[in-house]
């Protein structure tokens, strides 16, 4: 045998000769390579691939008998091509047992998800089953975020289905048929569970908080709520301030000599005017370091006298929701950090709430506190009611604008309608917009507003289970798991939208001659939700859209910086708002349009009209 330490690395290799490997010194006790043998025919060493792979590293690295042997040819021999085998085989033996160990996890994973499957109970919805077992439902949403119900719906023709990943159950309700099923059984699948998760995950509730929301308290809270939003004076005050407000950044968006960012100024102008509703005028995010920690804007190119464009590109308390709800993900402690900014700043506010406060949030206050929250915890839970309010309607504002201005023929319809209706121009060159007549007279304007809620919906609502419940006396739905209805889903129903369900026609939601409504369209429009969890501030949040959409197509052209309209923009599915806002901001080009350069005015009334939402 030959001593690998005897020898040099490059005798390893003979060439292309027939050499012969000439010296056979004896290989010593310890680091020899034992199985090197002599090859007669190619001069090549030849291997035992069971040897341990140190004690072979080891003795071939001997750098002081490099010089000692040669070939019997006389050629000097490399090692490249023997260490090269060596490590192949190596390679081979470890790929042969990490493949062994995944097809042994694999099997395991299919007899896990066998066994889960086999614990169904017979009238359960059917179940789905992913394409990797136990998990697989999991990475598709974390792939594809909410459109992936649409392709877990299309793969059967059950109404309602199972998504399961382990023990964990899921039920999709694919159909507008069960609507109403699920309605009736509001006691049974319940959204009050995730209220008070909410109050502790994203409030940041002490202990006897979280457990007072475990009572009755969600269910007094939204009866203020509605209470104070309801078509009336409190609400014709919430948004006579709104209006007021809404004029400011519209007056400070025309004078901008640069691109602005429309999403970062739609974010913006819903946080000032639903703050100067809801708190007054002197506001907790009239602090622009609060508002900054409240979301991020994408940098832009644009300095307002109200809001620096040029912020930098920080993940703030917005982007950190998914995170804190998992309760683990925000390892850095920033968006925490963030939040931690306006909770102080509500404190403050709280401590001593202002006359100007609204009723809405002097209720609010007053039903936390009789139910025995602390100061600091009615505060910290008045600055997550945001949560909803914000990130909800700055996308939908957004994506409103942008269906829009980017329908030129559309948008002249829209300003003859306004023109019509609802703006009156004095003598003086004053103009004012009446949100009443807004509300009723203008259907194509209202059209566009629901038709963009429709085909951009896309998170699904929630529901848990909290006992066993049988739906439409078909379906089992087992205590503990819970009820999703995804409303992209819904609104892509050809048997309530029509061949054209898939498309965006600004006419949907005008009423039929008569004024009759479909009601099987309003059936099936679930970006409120859906009764008894529809959202109670819906008429304030559609007025405030309306409003700032109307007085944009009357006194402003938009037009993107690159010049065109994106008709499927990249879009931010990791984000929790109905709709999702784009992951890519777009710099807009605005110019005053001629003739409407005036003072303007927005004239509320006092009126108990409602916006004539298809959801009611």
């Amino acid at each position: 045998m030959v001593s690998v330490s005897d020898r040099p690395v490059e005798d390893w290799y003979a060439g292309s000769g027939t050499g012969r490997i000439r010296s056979k010194p004896s290989a010593p006790k310890g680091n020899s390579f034992d199985a090197v043998s002599k090859t007669p025919d190619t001069g090549l060493a030849s291997f035992d691939p069971h040897l341990e792979y140190d004690t072979f590293f080891n003795s071939i690295w001997k750098p002081k008998n490099l010089q000692n042997a040669t070939l019997s040819s006389g050629t000097k021999p490399r090692a490249s091509y023997a260490w090269g085998i060596v490590i192949a085989l190596d390679t081979w033996k470890m790929l042969r047992e990490i493949l062994y160990a995944f097809t042994g996890l694999a099997l395991l994973a299919y007899a896990a998800d066998f066994y889960y499957n086999a614990g169904d109970d017979p009238n359960e919805p059917v179940r789905i089953r992913a394409r990797f077992p136990l998990i697989g439902h999991v990475l598709g949403l974390m792939n594809q975020g909410p459109t992936y119900y649409r392709k877990t719906s299309n793969s059967t023709e059950a109404e309602i289905y199972t998504l399961g990943c382990f023990n964990f159950k899921v039920y999709i309700s694919a159909s507008s048929r069960l609507l109403p099923f699920i309605q009736k059984q509001s006691r049974a699948l319940s959204f009050r569970p995730f209220l008070q998760l909410v109050a502790r995950k994203y409030g940041d509730a002490s202990p006897a908080t979280y457990e007072i929301f475990g009572g009755s308290l969600p269910d007094d809270l939204s009866q203020s709520v509605k209470m104070s939003l309801a078509p009336g004076r409190h609400l014709d005050e919430l948004s006579l301030r709104m209006g007021k407000r809404v004029l400011i950044d519209i007056d400070e968006l025309l004078s901008a000599k640069a691109a602005v960012p429309l999403l970062s100024w739609a974010r913006h102008a819903v946080v000032q005017a639903t703050s100067c509703a809801v708190y007054g005028e002197k506001h907790p995010f009239l602090d622009q370091d609060i508002e900054n920690s409240y979301w991020y804007f994408p940098p832009s190119l644009i300095v307002s006298n109200t809001i620096s464009m040029l912020t930098i590109c920080l993940r703030k308390w917005m982007t950190y929701l998914t995170a804190h709800l998992v309760g683990w993900l925000d390892v850095t402690k920033k968006g925490y950090a963030a939040r931690e900014k306006v909770f102080q700043s509500y404190i403050r506010y709280c401590k001593t709430l202002p006359q100007e406060s609204s009723h809405l949030m002097k209720e609010h206050q007053r039903v936390l506190g009789e139910a025995g929250v602390s100061s600091t915890d009615k505060a910290k839970q008045a600055a997550i009611f945001t949560i909803a309010s914000f990130s909800n309607s700055a996308p939908t504002l957004y994506w409103t604008l942008w269906e829009l201005f980017s329908r030129q023929e559309i948008l002249e319809e829209v300003r003859a309608e306004l023109t019509e209706h609802a703006v009156v121009e004095s003598e003086d060159r004053d103009f004012v917009l009446d949100a009443a007549a807004l509300k009723s007279q203008c259907p194509l304007l209202l059209s566009v507003f629901q038709e963009t809620q429709r085909t951009r919906h896309v998170n699904p609502s929630f529901r848990k289970v909290l006992t066993d419940t049988l739906l439409d006396d078909k379906y089992l739905l087992k205590e503990g798991n819970y009820l999703q209805v995804p409303g992209n889903v819904i609104h892509n129903e050809t048997g309530i939208w029509g061949p054209t369900a898939l498309q965006f026609d600004p006419y949907r939601f005008i009423p039929k001659k008569g004024g009759e409504r479909d009601v099987s369209t309003a059936s099936g429009f679930v970006p409120w939700g859906a009764a008894p969890y529809l959202c109670p501030a819906r008429q304030f949040a559609a007025t405030e859209i309306l409003i700032i959409a109307a007085l944009l197509a009357m006194r402003a052209d938009l037009s993107p910086m690159n010049g065109s309209w994106d008709k499927n923009p990249a879009v931010n599915y990791a984000d929790l708002a109905t709709l999702s806002p784009p992951i890519k901001d777009v710099g807009m080009r605005v110019r005053v349009r001629e003739g409407w350069a005036g003072k303007w005015t927005v004239q509320m009334g006092e009126s108990r009209s409602r916006v004539p939402l298809a959801s009611g």
